[in-house]
Order: C-alpha cells, then sequence, then structure tokens
C-alpha cells in the first residue's frame, strides 16, 4: 500500500534572505492588489507579522508612512527587499535570515501574516 507525501504548494511559506523576505505563492495569494504592506515583530514568541495595507489608509495617512514597506508581486512569489528589515529581524528576534525558511499562517481576524520564527524549515 503506497504512504502519500505531504506536499508543501498550498501551505503558507516564507524566505528570509539578508535582503528581503520572499513569500511562496499561497502565502501571497492574501495580497492580491495590495503594494504596501507593514511589518511588525514579536520578539516574546518568535513572530514576525506582515499587514496588508490597502491604498485608502495609506492616502488617508492612517499607516506612518516611516512604517511603509514595499510588496513586489511576481509570477508566483512575492518579495519585501530591505536591509534594514532584515537586520532588525535578525538582531531583535536572533533567528538565522540567510536563506531559511519558515512557515506562515494568515489571521483572518487580524489580517495579519503572522511567521513562525521559532520553527525553521
Amino acid at each position: 500500500m503506497y504512504q502519500w507525501i505531504s506536499g508543501s504548494s498550498f501551505a503558507c511559506q516564507v524566505t528570509f534572505y539578508a535582503t528581503n523576505i520572499t513569500l511562496n505563492s499561497a502565502a501571497c495569494s492574501h495580497f492580491e492588489n495590495i503594494r504596501w504592506v507593514r511589518i511588525g515583530m514579536d520578539p516574546q514568541h518568535k513572530k514576525v507579522a506582515i499587514e496588508p495595507l490597502k491604498k485608502q489608509q495609506i492616502d488617508l495617512g492612517i499607516i506612518p508612512k516611516d512604517q511603509l514597506q514595499k510588496l513586489s508581486l511576481g509570477k508566483g512569489y512575492g518579495r519585501i527587499s530591505s536591509k534594514s528589515v532584515m537586520h532588525a529581524i535578525y538582531t531583535q528576534l536572533h533567528v538565522p535570515v540567510d536563506t531559511v525558511k519558515y512557515p506562515a499562517v494568515f489571521n483572518e481576524e487580524q489580517n495579519l501574516l503572522e511567521i513562525d520564527c521559532a520553527q525553521p524549515q
């Protein structure tokens, strides 16, 4: 009898690099028509959150401009390029950021992609 192998095509996954955060296609599905995000950290639980921002939030000045990060969407991936963000994640969460994959879950209630940095894959 066959034992079927689990796939990761539908699982949200994020890869940290020294200069950017890359989202797989499953994670990107929550960011359609989004060009700006903001990133938060929870050092106690070693989590990073990415919040999709609507154009209206930015136009009305609801979100401070110094918290805006550009999200570039490609075919099957998304990327947030920022050395300073990656440095902050590395120094404040004390997690590796050089080509390391982490699981992520989209929290519908809080409208956040939550990355669990305590469980590198």
